[in-house]
């Protein structure tokens, strides 16, 4: 019965050992399957967000070059225009930069991440290898205990049975030929019994020494896996801090982007305003210059008719010259010629009505002809503005006009001479940087002023 329990011992130790290994065996397995499709998860993920961040590099770029483009001078155009649209390109450009940082956060968490799945996949299969070992272990001190105990069991019977004396007592203790080989066939059997078991005892042993030594292996394992762990969930959340800051910069971007975005649309609504009423401002300037030549021509169509009667009084023609037109500002470069031109904000095509000189604010400026100052005032898009009518110039009745002028050197109503000082450069009106904006009309039309220059 005893034997039959030991038996039942051993098998039940084999089936858990097998028990053990296929577990040993098979978790790993499952979390590597597991650990390989969250890795190729997460490379998709990593590949997806390297090419957002090349999309958004390439806004970044694009949004660069808007800004460049809305910082340009536009003379003839609303300061407050410009720098809506320049802050509002700079915002696109902080955007997309910001945006580009946070793809890359994100990519670089997605990184983080796949290598927690992989220590964390390491420690996992590492643990439960220990935690199989711990079983061999304590399988095999098991099986050593019982071990011990057998071999125990049966000292204390021999010793108490005497049987290392069984040589002397068959000797010397008289019984037949039968009864002395029972006797020493039994003593054989004990001792090979002692022999087998001792030798069993001794394997045990160094099964449990083989087993503790594996299990002393993993834990070191275990623990560099744990050290690994900890260190990568460390670099894992600072990653996931970046992301988070990034994110909330990318928030504040596109808060900022969307407030550009409203000033620069209320720029442009009162810049398409204003412009409206610059037009409404030549139109009127033109049927003010329309009527002075109408004045002007009857006046000497009166004198000459009174002339041609003998009669003298009347308006004095006015004198015609044939030096035509200087340069307001002498030596100057021009900046901005007459002609049609794209609005780099509006992105509209739109006469720019004059040519503009470039030069510094209090800079004097000239009366290109002789002739009368007619107008002076200031208008929200020219600024200070000066009209002189210059009369007959080579057979054409001409005006200038001088615009964004920071002073007057001159009144209404003054003749003044070619060359003569009449005004200052300035900045005033829709204009974002000194400089002097000449006009000028022949026979009542507004033409290019470089081709009488």
């Amino acid at each position: 019965m005893r034997n039959s329990s030991r038996l039942l011992g051993v098998r039940l130790a084999v089936v858990s050992l097998a028990v053990a290994a296929f577990a040993t065996w098979a978790a790993p397995s499952a979390i590597a399957d597991a650990n390989t499709d969250e890795i190729a998860r997460q490379n998709a993920a990593a590949a997806a967000a390297r090419a957002e961040v090349d999309t958004l590099s390439a806004q970044k770029a694009a949004a660069v070059q808007r800004a460049a483009a809305a910082q340009a001078v536009v003379q003839e155009s609303s300061a407050v225009l410009v720098a809506a649209s320049a802050k509002l390109a700079d915002s696109e450009t902080n955007l997309a930069g910001a945006q580009a940082v946070l793809a890359v956060a994100q990519q670089n968490l997605i990184t983080a991440q796949r290598k927690d799945s992989e220590t964390a996949g390491s420690l996992a299969q590492t643990q439960i290898l220990l935690k199989a070992s711990n079983n061999l272990v304590q399988q095999n001190q098991g099986a050593l205990d019982a071990a011990q105990v057998l071999v125990g069991q049966m000292a204390r019977e021999q010793y108490q049975q005497n049987t290392t004396l069984i040589g002397i007592v068959t000797v010397v203790t008289p019984t037949s030929t039968g009864s002395m080989n029972d006797k020493l066939q039994w003593a054989t059997t004990m001792f090979e019994t002692s022999a087998t078991a001792i030798t069993r005892l001794e394997d045990t042993q160094a099964k449990l020494a083989d087993a503790k030594n594996q299990r002393a292996v993993l834990e070191a394992r275990a623990d560099i896996a744990r050290k690994d762990a900890a260190a990568q969930l460390g670099q894992s959340q600072k990653a996931q801090k970046a992301a988070s800051d990034a994110e909330a910069k990318v928030q504040a971007a596109v808060d900022a982007n969307n407030a550009a975005k409203a000033a620069a649309a209320q720029a442009v609504a009162q810049d398409q305003a204003d412009a409206a009423a610059q037009q409404a401002e030549v139109d009127s300037v033109n049927v003010r210059i329309a009527q002075r030549l109408a004045d002007e021509r009857a006046a000497q169509a009166a004198a000459a008719a009174a002339a041609a009667r003998g009669k003298s009084g009347g308006t004095t023609p006015a004198p015609s010259s044939s030096s035509g037109l200087i340069k307001p500002i002498p030596g100057a470069s021009i900046t901005s010629p007459y002609g049609m031109r794209l609005h780099p904000i509006l992105h509209i095509w739109k006469l720019h009505d004059g040519t503009d000189f470039g030069a510094g604010c209090g800079t004097p400026v000239h009366a290109a002809a002789s002739g009368t100052v007619t107008e002076e005032y200031y208008n929200g898009g020219y600024g200070n503005r000066l009209f002189i009518d210059h009369g007959n110039v080579g057979g054409r009745f001409m005006t200038t006009s001088y615009n964004h002028l920071s002073g007057y050197a001159v009144r209404v109503g003054q003749h003044v001479t070619q060359g003569q000082v009449i005004a200052y450069v300035g900045t005033t009106g829709y204009s974002t940087g000194c400089h002097l904006h000449f006009m000028l009309w022949v026979n009542g039309t507004m033409v290019n002023p470089a081709n009488y220059l």
